[in-house]
């Protein structure tokens, strides 16, 4: 057995979310992993709601979606203006 380490960036996120949805996005952070090293504000924002415990499971699905998808419209808007 080995130590799981998971680097995840705010593309990486953005990405997940685009493709496989909210739960995708929460699965990357829970499933199979040891240690998380994160790299970009939103990374960092969506470990800190994921693992949080002032939060109820709604609240962090709610959370996670807001944020994701906010950065996602944003990513798209900066990938049509080139």
């Amino acid at each position: 057995m080995g130590f799981h380490k998971r680097y995840i960036d705010d593309e990486q996120v953005i990405d997940i979310y685009r493709e496989q949805g909210n739960q995708g996005v929460m699965d990357w952070y829970t499933r199979g992993v040891d240690a998380i090293i994160t790299s970009g504000n939103l990374s960092q924002k969506i470990e800190e709601i994921i693992y949080s415990q002032e939060l109820i499971e709604e609240e962090k699905i709610d959370e996670v979606s807001m944020l994701v998808g906010m950065a996602s419209i944003k990513k798209l808007g900066d990938e049509t203006k080139y």
